[in-house]
Parts: C-alpha cells; sequence; structure tokens
C-alpha cells in the first residue's frame, strides 16, 4: 500500500534543532567578535565556487535498470533483426558545482573559527532512442524514445568549522581545517518514452500502434554533514586575497520522502502517490536471459517485503576542488 511515516518530520526537526545551534554559534561568535575589535583583520568574508565529483549510487540506479530493462528487450532484435540500433546510454550523476560563502573570525594567530552556507544544483538529462527492423516475409518495424530521461538533484548546507593556519611565507598561508553541520537535498526524476510498432506484410498494414508513458517522481530529506580541507592562501593585499581548497566531503541522507506520478498514454487521467524511497528488487526470467534489477521507487502496492532490498540513500559525499576570494575587516 502507499504510505508515509514520520521519519520525514523527525529528520526536518532535527534540521531545525542543528540550525538553532549554528545560529546561536553564529551568535555567539559575532558577539566575541565585538569585544575583539581592537585587534586587527579579526573578520573575514570568503566566497567560492568549484567542482565535486560524487557518486550517488542509488540515485544512479534509475538510468541503470532503465538500461537493464532495455537490454533484455531488444537483445534479441540486435542479434536476429536486420538493422537497428538502441543508445541505451542513460545519464548518471558524477559531479555539482558548489559555492559558498563564508564568515570567519580569527581566534589567534593560528587559529579561526568559521560559519558557512553552501548549495549546489546539478541535472542530467539525455534524449535517448533506437529503432529496429525486420524484412522477410513481412515487414516490421519496432522504436523506442525518450524524450527526456532527467535527473536533478539539490542541497543546501550550513556548516561550522575551525581552521588551523600556518604561515608559508611573507604573503602566503597553509590551512588544515574541519566542518560540520547539517544539510538538506532534493532530487527530481522524469522519464518519458514513446514506442511505436508497424507491421507491413504484402503492402498491407498489420498492425500500428503507439504507447507511451510519462513517470515522476521527486524525493527529500536531511542528514548531518562533515568536511576535512587543506587550502593555501595567497594575500593580493593587505586586506583581501585568494585561496584554492580541496576537502573530502561526507553526508548520506536516506528516509527520503516524496511524491510520484504517472500518466499513460491515452488513458485518461493520471496516477498519483506519496511514500517514502527505497530499493527494490525485481528478478526477470525469459527464454533468452535473467537478470536481478535494483529500481528506486516509493511506490509499493502489489509489491511484497521481500523485494524490499534496502533503504534508498541520497549519498551526496565526494571529494572537491573549489577557489575563491576573501577579504579582511577589524579595526
Amino acid at each position: 500500500m502507499r504510505h508515509d511515516t514520520k521519519k520525514g518530520r523527525e529528520g526536518s526537526a532535527m534540521g531545525a534543532s542543528m540550525m538553532k545551534v549554528v545560529a546561536a554559534g553564529l551568535s555567539l561568535m559575532l558577539f566575541a567578535g565585538a569585544a575583539g575589535l581592537a585587534a586587527a583583520d579579526r573578520f573575514r568574508v570568503e566566497a567560492y565556487g568549484g567542482l565535486t565529483l560524487m557518486n550517488p549510487r542509488d540515485l544512479n540506479l534509475f538510468g541503470r535498470a532503465e538500461q537493464q530493462y532495455n537490454y533484455i528487450l531488444f537483445q534479441e532484435r540486435l542479434i536476429g533483426w536486420t538493422t537497428g540500433y538502441f543508445t541505451n546510454a542513460f545519464p548518471k550523476m558524477t559531479k555539482a558545482l558548489p559555492a559558498g560563502v563564508r564568515l570567519r573570525y580569527r581566534l589567534n594567530k593560528r587559529f579561526d573559527v568559521s560559519v558557512e552556507a553552501e548549495g549546489f544544483r546539478r541535472a542530467e538529462s539525455a534524449d535517448i532512442a533506437g529503432t529496429f527492423s525486420y524484412d522477410g516475409d513481412y515487414s516490421l518495424t519496432e522504436s523506442r524514445a525518450y524524450d527526456p530521461f532527467r535527473l536533478e538533484v539539490r542541497a543546501l548546507s550550513v556548516m561550522g568549522g575551525l581552521q588551523y593556519r600556518i604561515p608559508a611565507g611573507k604573503s602566503t598561508e597553509v590551512e588544515v581545517g574541519a566542518a560540520a553541520g547539517w544539510a538538506w537535498a532534493r532530487f527530481d526524476f522524469l522519464s518519458s518514452w514513446t514506442a511505436s510498432l508497424d507491421l507491413i506484410s504484402d503492402g498491407q498494414v498489420i498492425n500500428s500502434s503507439v504507447d507511451g508513458a510519462t513517470l515522476e517522481g521527486d524525493g527529500k530529506g536531511s542528514a548531518p554533514t562533515a568536511k576535512l580541507m587543506v587550502r593555501l592562501n595567497r594575500a593580493l593585499g593587505r586586506r583581501w586575497g585568494f585561496f584554492v581548497e580541496t576537502a573530502a566531503t561526507y553526508c548520506r541522507v536516506n528516509s527520503l520522502e516524496g511524491g510520484g506520478r504517472e500518466t499513460v498514454l491515452d488513458v485518461p487521467g493520471e496516477t498519483v502517490w506519496r511514500g517514502t524511497w527505497a530499493v527494490k528488487r525485481e528478478e526477470i526470467d525469459l527464454p533468452h536471459d535473467s537478470a536481478v534489477i535494483l529500481v528506486p521507487t516509493n511506490y509499493w502496492e502489489g509489491w511484497v517485503a521481500s523485494q524490499r532490498e534496502r533503504d534508498f540513500v541520497l549519498d551526496i559525499s565526494g571529494l572537491r576542488l573549489v577557489a575563491g576570494i576573501y577579504f579582511k575587516w577589524g579595526t
């Protein structure tokens, strides 16, 4: 049956609590800073952007499942039909372009504390098509096209951090640091396809049909996030400069809640549902092949508990490289 759980609301409550903690930490930092403005350049604001390499495995199962379905459907045509092709190259999410702002406060000659907000939004889509023909005693043409197949993920995080600065010259510093906080993430999925079949014998159309459907889904949740970083600072003036930073980030969002919608060509209305996302195990046995396909879904009507392989996890951890500029101020 279609169902909702309380996990999404629990995650939201935890996120709200974390936001309060971060806000309290920022207020304390600003208060401490106000008392210490007698020392020069206590504050530093930074803006940055760059590249994150990631592998959200369960999100990429959407495309992987379609690849497996199409391979099973079309492999006998690839082997035995006269002509044909199928692209079967569904998009994967492998990278993102994060951007953020960070406010830092210098505690002493070596240590800074910071609070930052960072986000990204990334979409991958493709138009995928194939057609097969058989010419013998009759002519049979079958085609299938996705227009489009699309994945999208977006995330926002708020973190507090600690940095240790190591002088490496008159205008250069090396830093190591760590940060932790809370992240909110969401994904969207869209698959819209059409298929046609034409059977002709002795110049007569025996059968001509068109089929198609559009399937959409979304899920969102929140989770703790953390990162370890190393960076190089280069001053370009007394109060400003640039930096390059590399980091390893960790964030795995589970218990995602969301909706789904399906419309079928020439069928009135639509099917709409909500539920918790998980990965379903589907076993297919055919005369010419068999396969186990792992399918992300939040629609469980008609399926049994044993087909639930595991919870769906939106893993936005990764390795990253960013560059940015900073400005210092104080009295």
